[in-house]
This record gives C-alpha cells, sequence and structure tokens, in this order.
C-alpha cells in the first residue's frame, strides 16, 4: 500500500513504472509530456484513473472494468438482492 502525499494542495498518489508498462502508457520507458489523465470519483474513499487512448475517454459506465465489476456485484447479490449503490 501507498502513501498519500500532499503536493501544491492536492493528494498525490504515485503509479508504478512497471504498471504503466503494462498498458502501453510509457514512451520509450519514460511517462510522455502532457498525458492526460481523468480522475473519477465513484463513491466514498474510492477513486477510478484513467488514461485516455487515442484522446478518447469512454463514459465511466461504459468502461469494461466497471461494468466486470458491476455483473460481478450483480452476480453475487442474485436476482432477489439489491447491492448497496456508491455513495
Amino acid at each position: 500500500m501507498q502513501q498519500l502525499q500532499a503536493k501544491s494542495g492536492s493528494g498525490v498518489v504515485t503509479i508504478p513504472k512497471a504498471k504503466l508498462r503494462q498498458d502501453d502508457i510509457l514512451d520509450d520507458g519514460e511517462i510522455p509530456d502532457g498525458q492526460s489523465v481523468a480522475v473519477d470519483r465513484i463513491g466514498r474513499r474510492s477513486y477510478v484513473v484513467r488514461f485516455p487512448e487515442n484522446g478518447d475517454l469512454p463514459e465511466l459506465s461504459e468502461c469494461e472494468s466497471i461494468r466486470r465489476v458491476a455483473a460481478e456485484l450483480a452476480l453475487a447479490n442474485g436476482p432477489n438482492q439489491r447491492g448497496q449503490l456508491a455513495d
């Protein structure tokens, strides 16, 4: 687990280069200048960090990983149970 760091009045968390490399975000092993990042708050103490691909950033509800988690929750809760919604 990492520590939240303070920088210019904001909280900062780093992403290891190995993780960025897995998603082809690095350019010759370095972070590209001007790389855009979207941070969405999805609930209490929960955030999603996304990097646009070719300038495209789909709606959060259209993201494969978000849909997968939603489907897993729906299956775990069963057809007659209601899951707890995010704040």
